[in-house]
């Protein structure tokens, strides 16, 4: 009655990382999100923004982990490994969340004259370089297709289209639309006002040549 039985052996140790993943997986998500958030707060001296910032990060994750399921599970009868979720989370918040982080701030350096504004700037001249890195990130990402593992390929699918998702539809139309709807509540509660535009000095206008301008010889 006293007796106990062991097990080991790799099926036996994989199945014990998974339950205790499955045990963490929560402290793990809610730990990220945590930091993200406290980093985007003490950055922006906001509330407001960050908030939205992680939300669509968040969301962008979900629908690339969305698809992911459809495409491996529904379409090729795969399932999902157990360790594809939440590390692909962590990744896909702190790329999203940086890129965001860069564009928001830019945003608040070029409103002086309003916020809708200083949206059509940012976007048209930090918009592309943003683009193109989150391309570059995607495309490294893909690579990861041709992989022979599963596990890896799930990986970069998941990420990969993540990023392409917060790039073009994020980055692109959410955040901005946000950031215009919100307006100056963006950065509640600092009291943070926007610089002056400031304007270049006025250069006197050239003086004369006497030597062209005079009498003809």
């Amino acid at each position: 009655a006293d007796a106990s039985i062991g097990m080991t052996g790799l099926t036996v140790t994989l199945r014990d990382t998974r339950d205790y993943y499955y045990q963490d997986l929560a402290r793990i998500i809610i730990t990220t999100v945590v930091v993200v958030l406290g980093i985007l707060i003490i950055l922006l001296r906001a509330l407001v923004a960050p908030l939205y910032l992680v939300a669509s990060v968040v969301l962008s994750y979900l629908s690339s982990l969305g698809l992911s399921v459809l495409v491996f599970q529904v379409l090729l009868d795969q399932q999902l490994h157990w360790s594809v979720p939440g590390l692909t989370f962590i990744i896909s918040v702190a790329m999203g969340a940086d890129y965001s982080m860069l564009l928001i701030s830019r945003i608040r350096d070029e409103s002086p004259r309003g916020i809708r504004s200083g949206v059509i700037r940012t976007v048209t001249q930090t918009g592309g370089v943003i683009t193109v890195a989150g391309l570059i990130f995607s495309a490294s990402m893909i690579g990861l297709q041709f992989s022979s593992i599963t596990t890896l390929v799930q990986i970069g699918f998941i990420i990969s289209v993540g990023i392409l998702l917060d790039t073009f539809v994020v980055r692109t139309v959410t955040v901005p639309a946000l950031a215009v709807l919100v307006g100056k509540a963006n950065w509640w509660p600092s009291k943070w006002q926007p610089p002056p535009p400031t304007r270049a000095p006025r250069q006197p206008d050239p003086e004369p040549d006497p030597v062209t301008t005079g009498a003809p010889q």
